[in-house]
């Protein structure tokens, strides 16, 4: 009865936070993604294995961070002032896990229907057949369940024991990276017991692609259910681990104790402070991090497709810069710009650097730190992109155009930087901007696809990123978009400080 009792508070607690618009955006993203592909296709054999093929592929994309965000989103009001504190006074730290993790669960299932019914969407939207026997969207909603719960059982130990949420949401953004990349690599036992992976070791439809005639053929696989069975374990695996730790140690609030105390002496140097905020947070880690992994993907995608990539170092670098333009950079931007305002909107902090500070000095230290390590990010893209080439003997020499991709890059990565700036003020919480993020980065697709890149930040860097050239004609209208977005929303966040008040305790 206890449980019950604390289920229902966990429901009321979470009434109008609209936890469930974090998928229905989420499913809505990956329906505009299948009918971008696929509308107006008239020759689509096999029409309702194209769900089954790509629906696991885009949830190895998707799905990993959305249940890092969800399980943030879950836990961010007890790690705020002392409310854990107050919640042990008449509950009990297990007590309040099963809480949670139910209701994780549950929502978890209802993400689960709603992509299941998202199958019949597609099919109605693209005109594809639906003669299939209902067991193969049973098996597909079953491991798709177990994948997913397993990856909420992992970030909701991570959300309930570090106070800063931005370690699952890099893990997160990780996992999904990795997983990713396992989907263009042979199947190995390894790849069924990475829980990241698992959407796609659980495929009940394969693709086989000729590269002479360049014609796909979709076949049905026998379920496999072995990812499925390492997923339990993972998951009986980390609730045990949960419970030791419940047991073996209190959750305290260590950020009651920091002193976030401003004197006159940091206030004369706000840039380092900026850089002093992170001390201890992965954020930062994850622009180094993030770029390996796209570089290493990207060259073995290279050489796996040596054949049809025949353009050297050109091709060498849209491999590279795809995904992390894309789909991570502006979410590591949104988790980074989320942790260094994440002092501000703690308590009364904000009140007290007002005193000591005026509003543009503060919107500037920020950006100007965030870009610095943005520029940093993408110059070590560069490098690796070099050293990769030469690892794998890419012929022909660098391409001339690469110290113009880079420099338009920081231009069109600085928008960027300034819009997050601007939602992480206006908005306090930690995960809603990083979501923004995401979805920015995706929108950035579809106004290049619509030929408007200019009327976005995020497709102004993914232009600039993976174009051989701009041409002087577009040179103009790049920089003038890029300058507006960033004089644009510097300005109106200087005004948000200047003409709103100040909360706090939240």
């Amino acid at each position: 009865m206890n449980i019950i009792k604390d289920f229902s508070i966990e429901l009321r607690k979470h009434k109008h936070r609209h936890n469930f618009l974090i998928f229905i955006i989420t499913i809505l993203a990956e329906t505009m993604f299948i009918y971008g592909n696929y509308h107006g296709k008239s020759n689509l054999d096999n029409s309702w294995m194209l769900l089954f093929y790509n629906f696991p592929i885009m949830n190895t994309l998707f799905f990993p961070v959305v249940i890092a965000g969800f399980a943030s989103r879950l836990m961010d009001v007890e790690h705020k002032g002392d409310m854990l504190k107050s919640l042990y006074t008449f509950s009990t730290p297990h007590k309040i896990f099963y809480a949670k993790y139910l209701y994780g669960a549950l929502s978890i299932l209802g993400l689960v229907i709603m992509l299941c019914a998202s199958f019949f969407v597609n099919a109605r939207l693209l005109n594809l057949s639906t003669d299939f026997q209902v067991q193969y969207l049973l098996i597909f909603a079953l491991t798709t369940f177990i994948s997913s719960l397993t990856l909420f059982t992992i970030h909701m130990l991570l959300s309930f024991f570090f106070k800063n949420q931005a370690v699952s949401i890099c893990v997160g953004i990780l996992g999904a990276f990795t997983g990713l990349f396992s989907a263009f690599l042979p199947e190995s036992a390894f790849q069924k017991m990475y829980p990241w992976a698992t959407y796609v070791t659980s495929l009940l439809v394969g693709m086989d692609w000729n590269r002479e005639t360049r014609v796909t053929r979709l076949y049905l696989l026998d379920p496999d259910f072995s990812s499925s069975i390492f997923n339990l374990i993972w998951i009986a695996a980390i609730t045990a681990l949960t419970i030791y730790l419940l047991k073996k140690s209190a959750v305290e609030d260590k950020e009651s104790r920091k002193n976030y105390t401003i004197s006159k002496h940091i206030i004369m140097h706000k840039c380092p402070v900026e850089f002093l905020k992170l001390k201890g947070s992965p954020a930062w880690v994850a622009f180094f991090i993030v770029p390996v992994l796209a570089a290493v993907i990207g060259t073995f995608n290279y050489l796996g497709n040596i054949d049809i990539l025949t353009e050297g170092w050109y091709s060498l670098w849209s491999q590279h810069t795809l995904f992390i333009c894309y789909f991570f950079m502006s979410v590591i931007i949104g988790i980074f710009v989320g942790c260094i305002w994440r002092a501000e909107h703690t308590g009364t902090n904000m009140n007290l650097l007002m005193t000591h500070q005026s509003p543009l000095k503060i919107i500037i230290s920020k950006y100007v730190v965030t870009c610095f390590i943005t520029t940093l990010s993408i110059l070590w893209i560069m490098a690796l992109y070099v050293i990769s080439g030469l690892v794998a003997h890419v012929d022909g020499s660098l391409p001339k155009e690469l110290l113009s991709w880079i420099i338009l890059g920081i231009i069109g990565i600085c928008s960027i930087c300034a819009f997050q700036i601007f939602i992480a003020l206006i908005i306090r919480n930690f995960i809603v901007p990083i979501i923004i993020g995401f979805i920015g980065g995706l929108s950035g697709v579809g106004f290049i696809a619509k030929g408007i890149p200019y009327y976005s930040p995020y497709s102004l860097f993914d232009l600039a990123m993976n174009q051989r050239q701009l041409g002087s004609a577009n040179i103009m209208p790049f920089l003038i978009a890029s300058l507006s977005f960033i004089i644009g929303f510097l300005s109106l966040s200087t005004i948000y400080l200047y003409r709103s008040d100040v909360r706090s305790h939240e």
